[in-house]
């Protein structure tokens, strides 16, 4: 069951997908590991408006402002480690659904059955029946997946916040 307080004020889902996601694999325990500060099943901004996720073991998510994709990636390719490090843009093949509001929590438990334990967790789902990436950061949810399934997973969240009079906004950045 996801976690049911959120911020205050009305259940609002903002489409962000138009920010940079970046895609980090190195070792767990190596240089670049230590740099983001960040393990698997957490989330922390790093600064400069981006938010480090681990989403697996010696993999990250990083989710900065539009047009941020190429920098973060030089940043973090450039980034010293014990091994192999692979950094891809994929801001184009993922959508970022972010929920806030009071009833957050609860128009997501309606479609997904994971306990975020407070802010900064990140946990692999299934939301809707499709495969995301949950995060609790800020006063609400981030909800990441394949673009191929955002419009469905956009109407999904909107679907099981309409009961608690959820708004939807267009294209906000991160």
């Amino acid at each position: 069951m996801v976690e049911t307080g959120t911020g205050p004020g009305p259940l609002v889902l903002t489409d962000e997908s138009n920010g940079a996601k970046v895609l980090v694999k190195a070792g767990p325990a190596g240089g670049l590991a230590s740099a983001l500060g960040v393990g698997f099943g957490a989330a922390r901004d790093v600064g400069d408006g981006v938010l480090a996720v681990g989403s697996g073991p010696g993999e990250w998510l990083l989710l900065g402002p539009p047009g941020a994709a190429p920098a973060l990636m030089e940043r973090w390719a450039g980034e010293s480690d014990d091994g192999l490090v692979t950094v891809l843009d994929a801001t184009a093949g993922r959508t970022v659904l972010r929920m806030t509001g009071e009833a957050a929590g609860a128009a997501l438990a309606k479609v997904c059955g994971v306990a975020l334990a407070g802010a900064g967790t990140a946990v692999r789902t299934s939301v809707a029946k499709v495969p995301a990436l949950v995060v609790r950061h800020g006063d609400g949810f981030l909800v990441v997946c394949e673009r191929s399934y955002g419009e469905y997973l956009s109407g999904a969240l909107a679907d099981a916040g309409a009961e608690f009079g959820l708004k939807r906004v267009e294209h906000s950045t991160l």
